[in-house]
């Protein structure tokens, strides 16, 4: 094997290795209910550095909502308490930066969602760098 090769095989596996400890380090917190207990369909609510956000699991696979700016919709599968968003789908409004970027935010988190936890009135969304909390729409 040449020397390049096991530099590449060793960069590989330090990424992978690395990806492993990211999601390791967001457990979910005490009260929470992992699935299949918990379940991700209904109306949810969040906010991005103060824009507001809502978000609808149906209970066909299908997911859509308000990203702050605009609405998008797309599709999800759920797996015991991991969850995969997207791809998404968006309309193309322009709205001043701040909440563009909260938008941007808001659906690079989703699309990067690995695991869930649900109570009737909480849910987290879990990707390796951060969690989404949503509050259930009354």
């Amino acid at each position: 094997m040449t020397q390049h090769r096991r530099s590449a095989l060793a960069a590989l596996a330090a990424a992978s290795l690395a990806g492993l400890m990211l999601f390791a380090a967001t457990p979910a917190s005490a009260g929470d209910v992992a699935a299949p207990n918990g379940s991700v369909v209904g109306d949810w609510r969040t906010s991005t550095n103060g824009v507001k956000q809502t978000i609808t699991f149906d209970a066909k696979g299908r997911v859509f909502g308000d990203s702050g700016c605009n609405r998008f919709t797309g599709g999800y599968t759920v797996k015991g308490d991991s969850i995969t968003i997207g791809p998404l789908a968006s309309t193309l409004m322009a709205c001043p930066d701040r909440q563009m970027a909260a938008e941007a935010t808001f659906l690079t988190r989703l699309q990067a969602a690995v695991s869930f936890t649900a109570t009737k009135a909480t849910l987290k969304v879990y990707s390796p760098k951060d969690m989404i909390r949503f509050r259930a729409v009354s």
